[in-house]
C-alpha cells in the first residue's frame, strides 16, 4: 500500500497542503483593489505511478505524496484531508506528508468521478456506498464514514446512488444510474427527496451528474444517450444536439466539467467536445498532444474581491495536465518536466 520513502526529487518540491477548497488567502501587498484573488484554486491529480502532485495556479506544481507504484483511481479533497481510491480509500490529515487506510470497505466506486463530493456547505464529504439508499457521509475528513439515513418517506431500497453535484445556492443533487432518479438536500439536516420531474428524461444506461453554478447535467459514461442539461433544477430536461459526440457505444464518457453557465466540456478517452446550452457538440482538441488519452476532468475557480469567480477547467492525460481558460474549447499543457507524465485521477 503507500509507503513513505521520498525520492530527493520530491522532497525539494514537497509543500504543505492546504487550501484544498480554496481557503487559503493570497498576499497582495500593496493591493486593495477588485483583482485580488480571495479565494485561489487548487487542483491535485495523481499519476500512474501513484504520486499525488498539486498546483494552485496552474503554472507551478508542487509534489504531495511520492510515487508508490499503485495508481489512484479517484483523488478529492476531504475538508481540510485529502482522499484517495487505490485497493481501498486512503487518508491524510497532515497536509499530504503520508496516507492512512480508511477502515470503511463498503464504498461503491464508479468509473466516473462524481461519486465522491466534498460538501463544504455540509461540512460533509459524500460518497456512494452498499449500504442503504447507497449514501455514505463523513465529518472528519474521510477518517470515519456513517450511513447517510435521512430520506423521504417511501425511498426505494433499490435506489443507491451513484454521483453527486451542487448548485451555487448550495443545493446538493444525488443520482441513480440504474433508475435515472434525482434526489435534492438543501440543508444538511434535511432528507434527500426526490425531484419531480416533468416532460422528456432519458432512460437509464449508465449517466452521471454534475453542475455549474446554476445548471445540472447529466452524462451517459457508456456513450449512447450524450448529455442532456436542467435549467431548473432538476425538473425539465433537455438533450443536447450530438452534433460531432461518438454515440455509438465505442469510447466511454470519462468526464464532464462546466465552467460557466450554459457551457459544458464532455471528455471522452480520447477527445474533448465542447457544447454550449441547446447547440450540438464541437470537437475541441486544440493544444492536444495527438494521441493523448484522457482520464478525467476538472472544473475549478478563482474568487476575486469584487465576488467575480473566473473558471477553469483541467483534465488529466496519459501525456500530462492540461487546462482551459475558454470553457472547454482549446487547451494548453501546464505539467513540464518531472511533471509531464501520464495521469490517472483528478480533483
Amino acid at each position: 500500500m503507500p509507503i513513505r520513502f521520498m525520492k530527493s526529487k520530491i522532497i525539494a518540491g514537497l509543500l504543505a497542503f492546504s487550501a484544498l477548497q480554496g481557503c487559503q488567502k493570497v498576499s497582495n501587498i500593496g493591493k486593495d483593489n477588485d483583482t485580488v484573488i480571495l479565494t485561489p484554486h487548487t487542483v491535485i491529480a495523481s499519476t500512474d505511478e501513484g504520486w499525488l502532485v498539486k498546483t494552485n495556479d496552474g503554472r507551478t506544481f508542487n509534489s504531495m505524496f511520492p510515487p508508490d507504484g499503485y495508481a489512484a483511481s479517484m483523488v478529492s479533497a476531504a475538508g481540510s484531508n485529502v482522499i484517495m481510491l487505490k485497493s481501498r480509500i486512503f487518508y491524510s490529515d497532515n497536509n499530504g506528508k503520508n496516507f492512512n487506510p480508511s477502515t470503511y470497505l463498503d464504498f461503491n466506486p464508479k468509473p466516473w468521478r462524481y461519486w465522491v463530493f466534498d460538501c463544504p456547505a455540509h461540512k460533509r464529504t459524500y460518497m456512494a456506498s452498499k449500504i442503504g439508499n447507497g449514501v455514505a457521509y463523513s465529518e472528519d475528513g474521510g477518517i470515519t464514514w456513517k450511513e447517510d439515513k435521512k430520506w423521504q418517506a417511501n425511498t426505494s431500497p433499490n435506489v443507491m446512488i451513484t454521483s453527486f453535484a451542487q448548485l451555487l445556492n448550495n443545493a446538493v443533487f444525488a443520482f441513480n444510474d440504474d433508475y435515472n432518479v434525482l434526489y435534492r438536500r438543501d440543508n444538511v439536516d434535511d432528507n434527500w427527496n426526490a425531484v419531480v420531474v416533468e416532460g422528456v428524461f432519458p432512460s437509464a444506461s449508465a449517466y452521471f451528474l454534475t453542475s455549474n453554478n446554476t445548471d445540472l447535467f447529466i452524462v451517459d459514461y457508456n456513450g449512447f444517450g450524450g448529455a442532456w442539461y436542467s435549467l431548473n433544477e432538476g425538473v425539465n430536461w433537455t438533450k443536447f444536439g450530438v452534433g460531432s459526440l461518438p454515440t455509438s457505444g465505442t469510447e466511454k464518457f470519462v468526464g464532464a466539467a462546466s465552467g460557466a453557465s450554459g457551457t459544458l466540456a464532455v471528455a471522452t478517452e480520447n477527445d474533448v467536445y465542447f457544447a454550449n446550452t441547446s447547440s450540438s457538440f464541437v470537437k475541441a482538441n486544440t493544444g492536444l498532444d495527438i494521441g493523448t488519452k484522457i482520464s478525467g476532468i476538472t472544473a475549478k475557480y478563482n474568487v476575486y474581491k469584487d465576488g467575480n469567480r473566473v473558471n477553469f477547467l483541467y483534465i488529466a492525460t496519459s501525456k500530462g495536465v492540461y487546462r482551459s481558460d475558454d470553457n472547454g474549447f482549446s487547451w494548453d499543457k501546464v505539467s513540464f518536466n518531472e511533471y509531464n507524465t501520464a495521469y490517472t485521477a483528478i480533483y
